[in-house]
């Protein structure tokens, strides 16, 4: 009899929570997947673990003994992945999009550090990298933690390492063209334009939340489908501006122009996050690297959730 850690791994999870729900969103997976993984572990058993009800959850007298054992088989795989992680020193850390600003803080730290060997991945959301970095197939995520639930932020050590200014991107026919700057308070009489669909999670959240904030006339219709998708549909229209990070990977000037916002200076906080108690041996020389020059100017906004999370 051979078991799946995966479906070890969704046995006790459901066992902690005694709750269908939460164990999915724990493991970020549907309630359906989950019931489906504890349901083929249940017959590989030939043992039924859980008594479900309408009302509640409980473990049967044969999941009960089943736990700790299978607690300790979930360990002992962690703790084999571990142990090649730390004969390879490798070290994989998930940037979201080859053209994001988390990448350019890789590229410098490699150029910078030479002897530090370093995987990268593209997961496209910090929710989406949760399942690795709790298997130990990532080490360390790029992302905006503090949109994550409390549960999930309770695995989570983290630290803020970028604090990435928003800017616009016009047509060159774009009556803003022209212009080095706008006031954020300005913002408001711009039609701004922001496919969202099928964007990452966190970036699409905080753009709802800074729309709200200030009464943005954002329009989040359409697929988000590559920057070089958006920087040719954006060239085609003048009569609207886009949001992007302005530590992206933009377009040269002959595509479209970008222009900065200030007064004051909307930001996206980019932290680096890792499984709490399980820190690589390399992570704080890349912690270093990623953080030199870093600063915190005064004339920042940030939404509210950032700004409590981050002041805790």
């Amino acid at each position: 009899m051979e078991l799946d850690m995966a479906q070890v791994r969704a046995f006790v999870t459901a066992a902690e929570e005694l709750h269908f729900g939460r164990a999915a969103e724990r493991l970020y997976l549907s309630q359906q997947a989950l019931s489906k993984r504890i349901g083929k572990l249940e017959e590989t058993l030939s043992a039924r673990l859980f008594d479900r009800s309408t009302q509640k959850v409980e473990l049967t007298p044969v999941g009960e003994r089943f736990l700790p054992y299978a607690i300790d088989a979930l360990s002992a795989a962690d703790a084999a992945i571990a142990s090649i992680r730390e004969t390879t020193q490798t070290i994989r850390i998930d940037v979201l999009d080859e053209r994001l600003a988390p990448m350019q803080l890789v590229r410098h730290a490699v150029r910078h550090l030479e002897d530090v060997p370093l995987e990268v991945s593209m997961r496209h959301g910090l929710p989406n990298t949760l399942p690795a970095l709790r298997t130990g197939e990532a080490d360390a995520a790029f992302g905006r933690v503090h949109s994550l639930p409390a549960s999930a932020l309770a695995e989570l050590a983290h630290r803020l390492v970028l604090l990435e200014p928003l800017a616009l991107l016009v047509s060159r026919d774009h009556e803003l063209a022209a212009a080095e700057s706008i006031r954020l308070d300005d913002l408001r009489g711009v039609p701004l334009w922001v496919p969202i669909g099928g964007a990452v999670g966190e970036w699409a959240e905080f753009l709802r939340e800074f729309a709200a904030a200030w009464r943005l006339d954002l329009d989040f219709s359409g697929p988000a489908l590559s920057l070089d998708y958006l920087v040719d549909e954006v060239g085609a229209r003048p009569d609207v501006a886009t949001l992007v990070g302005s530590r992206m990977e933009l377009p040269s000037a002959e595509r479209a122009n970008v222009v900065y916002i200030v007064d004051p200076t909307p930001a996206y906080p980019w932290s680096l996050v890792w499984p709490r108690g399980r820190e690589h041996p390399l992570l704080p020389k890349l912690l270093d690297a990623f953080t030199t020059g870093f600063t915190r100017p005064d004339d920042l906004w940030l939404t509210e959730a950032d700004r409590i999370g981050l002041a805790t």
